[in-house]
C-alpha cells in the first residue's frame, strides 16, 4: 500500500474515534505484555542457573572421578553464559523496550487527549450547525406566513390601508432578519466544512502517528527477538538448526504485511462527517407567495383564460379534424421559435393526443425540455389534458393509453416538486378526479393512480394551495355592487366558495381532520360568518372519499 492508497483510506476512519482510541490502547498493551514476556525469561533464565550452580556444587562435593573436573567446567561455562544471558535481557533488551513504551505512552497520551477534544469540537460545531439551520428554516417560515398576511391585507377589503401599510413593514422587518439568518448559517456551514477539513488533517496526522508507533513496535521485536536468539545459538550449540530455522522466519517476516493489516483493520463506517452544499430554504408556499407579490401568478391566470377560446379552436383544428398525434422536427422547431402561447399550446395539444391514444411522441425529449422551462409550460400542458378529456366525457379509451397518462402525470409531479411549482399541480390534481377507465363497469379515476405520492400530503403543497384558492377569492371582480358593506360581503362568499373547491378537492388525497383544520383556520382568520364557517366544517367532516 503506498502513500496516496493510506491517505485515500483514512477517511474511513473519521468519526470511529472510540475505536482507534481502542486501537491505539491495545497497541501500547501488546509493548507492555512483550515487556512482561522479557522479564519473566530474565526470571527463568536466572533460576535455571541457580539450578545449575547447584548440580555444580554437587559434582564438584562428589567423589565421581571420570570427567569430573570437564563437566564442572562445562557447568561453570554454561552457567557464566546464562547470567550474562539474563543481564543483556535486563540491561539491554528490557531498558529498550522499557524506553519505547515511555515514549509511546506519553505520544498515546496526547492523542487520546486530543482526538477527544477533537470529537467534543465536532460535536459542537454539529450542534451549531443544527441550531443554526433550525433559526434559519424558522424565521423563513414566519416570512412566509407574514407574505401570507400581506397578500389578504391588499386585496381584503374590510383591512385599512393603515392595517396593510404596517403589514408590509412587519414583512420588511421580517425578511431583513431571515436575510441575516440565512447569512449566519452560510457563515455556519462554511465554518463546519473547514473544520472538516482540518478534522479529516488531524486524524491522518494522528493515524500517521500510530502507524509510526506500530512499525516501532514491530521493529524492537524484530530486533530484541534477533538478539535473544544469536545469544542462545551461542549458549545451545545443539539448537543451532532450530534457532536459525525461527532466525530465519524472523528475517522473512515482512513488517509491511503487518502494517497493512494493521491500517485495514475496521471497516468503512456507515456515516462519515462530510461537507455540505448551502442551499438557500424553498418551499411551495414561499414560490405561491412570490409569484403573487410579482404578479406573476395573476398574469398567467389572465393568460389561459384570455386564449381559452383559442385553445378549443387548435383542438378542433389539430385533433378532431386531423387528429394530429406526431410533429416533424421542423414543424417543431418552427413553433418552439414562435414562442407564441398558440405556438406552444398546439405542441402540448398534440403531445395529450398522442398519449390519450397510448403512443410515444418521437420528440419526447423536447417537450419535457418545454416543461422544464416554465410554469406557463406545465399550466398549457395541464389544459390540453383537460380540453382532450373533457372532448371525450374524461374517459381515457384504453389500458395502454391510461398507463401512458398515469406515467406522464407522475413526471408532472415530479416536475412541480423539482420547481417548487403548486399551480399546474393544483389544476392536474383538480382534473384527475374525473378523467377515468371503465374497469368492469365500474369507473377507475386518475387520482387512485396518483394519491399514494407523499407530495400532495405535505403541509408545505396544501397550504400553498389553499393560498392560491384565497388569493382567486380576494382579487375576484365584484360586479353590480355599489356599496362598500355589500362588496365587502360578496367578497367574503367568493372565499367561502373558492376555499370549499379546494378543500373537497385536497380531500380526495388527505385525511378529513387535516384538510378541515386548514379549512377553520382560513375562515376564521378571513373573517368568514360563522354560520357559513360551520356549514363548510359539517360538510368536510361528513365527506367520504371514493
Amino acid at each position: 500500500m503506498n502513500q496516496t492508497q493510506k491517505l485515500a483510506y483514512y477517511p474511513n476512519l473519521l468519526g470511529q474515534s472510540e475505536r482507534v482510541i481502542q486501537q491505539n490502547i491495545e497497541n501500547k498493551r501488546g509493548l507492555e505484555e512483550y515487556l512482561a514476556i522479557l522479564q519473566e525469561r530474565a526470571n527463568i533464565e536466572d533460576q535455571y542457573a541457580k539450578a545449575l550452580h547447584k548440580l555444580q556444587q554437587q559434582i564438584d562435593r562428589s567423589s565421581i572421578s571420570y570427567l569430573r573436573e570437564q563437566l564442572v567446567n562445562q557447568l561453570r561455562q554454561k552457567i557464566e553464559r546464562l547470567e550474562n544471558f539474563a543481564d543483556l535481557i535486563r540491561s539491554e533488551i528490557i531498558d529498550q523496550v522499557k524506553e519505547i513504551l515511555q515514549d509511546q505512552n506519553q505520544i498515546s497520551k496526547r492523542i487520546i487527549d486530543e482526538m477527544k477534544g477533537l470529537e467534543w469540537d465536532l460535536q459542537d460545531k454539529q450542534d451549531d450547525l443544527l441550531g443554526g439551520k433550525l433559526d434559519y428554516k424558522l424565521q423563513a417560515r414566519e416570512l412566509e406566513q407574514s407574505g401570507i398576511q400581506d397578500i389578504i391585507y391588499q386585496y381584503s377589503l374590510d383591512i385599512s390601508e393603515d392595517k396593510a401599510t404596517k403589514q408590509v413593514i412587519k414583512t420588511q422587518q421580517v425578511q431583513t432578519e431571515c436575510i441575516k439568518l440565512e447569512k449566519e448559517f452560510e457563515v455556519i456551514v462554511l465554518s463546519y466544512n473547514e473544520f472538516i477539513d482540518v478534522y479529516k488533517t488531524k486524524m491522518e496526522n494522528y493515524l500517521t502517528q500510530m502507524e509510526e508507533q506500530e512499525q516501532q513496535k514491530m521493529l524492537v521485536q524484530k530486533d530484541t527477538l534477533m538478539k535473544l536468539f544469536l545469544f542462545e545459538s551461542s549458549i545451545f550449540k545443539q539448537s543451532l538448526q532450530d534457532n536459525e530455522k525461527l532466525n530465519d522466519q524472523i528475517k522473512k517476516t515482512n513488517l509491511q504485511d503487518i502494517l497493512e493489516n494493521f491500517i485495514m483493520k475496521y471497516q468503512k463506517p456507515q456515516e462519515i462527517p462530510r461537507q455540505l452544499e448551502f442551499k438557500p430554504y424553498s418551499s411551495f408556499l414561499a414560490k405561491t407567495i412570490e409569484s403573487m407579490k410579482s404578479q406573476e401568478y395573476q398574469r398567467l391566470k389572465d393568460v389561459i383564460k384570455a386564449h381559452n377560446d383559442t385553445f378549443y379552436n387548435i383542438y378542433d383544428d389539430c385533433i378532431k379534424k386531423s387528429n394530429l398525434q406526431t410533429i416533424e422536427e421542423q414543424e417543431l422547431t418552427h413553433l418552439i421559435n414562435r414562442n407564441s402561447v398558440q405556438a406552444l399550446y398546439k405542441i402540448m395539444q398534440i403531445h395529450i393526443n398522442c398519449v390519450w391514444n397510448a403512443n410515444e411522441i418521437q420528440n419526447n425529449e423536447t417537450i419535457i425540455g418545454l416543461l422544464r422551462q416554465n410554469t406557463q409550460n406545465r399550466l398549457l400542458w395541464c389544459q390540453a389534458l383537460e380540453i382532450q378529456a373533457n372532448k371525450s366525457n374524461f374517459k381515457v379509451p384504453s389500458n395502454d393509453a391510461y398507463d401512458q397518462l398515469v406515467k406522464w402525470s407522475q413526471k408532472m409531479i415530479n416536475l412541480c416538486l423539482e420547481f417548487w411549482d403548486p399551480s399546474p399541480l393544483r389544476k392536474l390534481i383538480t382534473i384527475s378526479s374525473i378523467i377515468h377507465i371503465s374497469i368492469q363497469n365500474k369507473k377507475h379515476f386518475l387520482m387512485y393512480n396518483i394519491k399514494e405520492n407523499k407530495l400532495l400530503q405535505t403541509a408545505d403543497f396544501i397550504e400553498a394551495v389553499i393560498v392560491q384558492s384565497v388569493y382567486d377569492a380576494l382579487v375576484e371582480e365584484i360586479k353590480e355592487v355599489t356599496t362598500q358593506e355589500e362588496r365587502i360581503r360578496k367578497q367574503k362568499i367568493n372565499i367561502l366558495t373558492q376555499l370549499s373547491k379546494v378543500c373537497f378537492t385536497l380531500l380526495q388525497f388527505n385525511p378529513v381532520s387535516v384538510i378541515k383544520s386548514y379549512a377553520e383556520n382560513y375562515l376564521r382568520y378571513l373573517s368568514v360568518a360563522h354560520d357559513a364557517t360551520d356549514n363548510l366544517l359539517f360538510q368536510i367532516e361528513s365527506f367520504e372519499q371514493f
